[in-house]
């Protein structure tokens, strides 16, 4: 399933940071398409595939939650247009 997490982000130096270490060393049950940060640092939007957004959640929140408020949730792929291929 892809999952979108929108973050607010409080600490953006932190958040960016610490984002390539979550990328980096991320279980491989889940998987990165895509992170698109605004301009000024203060927003950012994820894709994510995953099995179960609460695992997402739990390694998200563990690894950014600190430096961001993060909603997730699950995308109804068959109404989203540009998705990557399910791998």
């Amino acid at each position: 399933m892809y999952v979108t997490i929108e973050h607010e982000i409080k600490d953006s130096k932190s958040f960016f940071e610490k984002a390539d270490a979550v990328v980096n060393n991320k279980p491989s049950s889940l998987k990165l398409h895509q992170l698109l940060p605004s301009q000024d640092g203060k927003r950012a939007v994820c894709l994510w595939e995953c099995s179960q957004v609460s695992v997402l959640k739990d390694y998200i929140e563990r690894e950014v939650g600190a430096y961001s408020k993060n909603t997730y949730y699950a995308v109804q792929a068959d109404k989203a247009i540009g998705l990557p291929a399910i791998a």
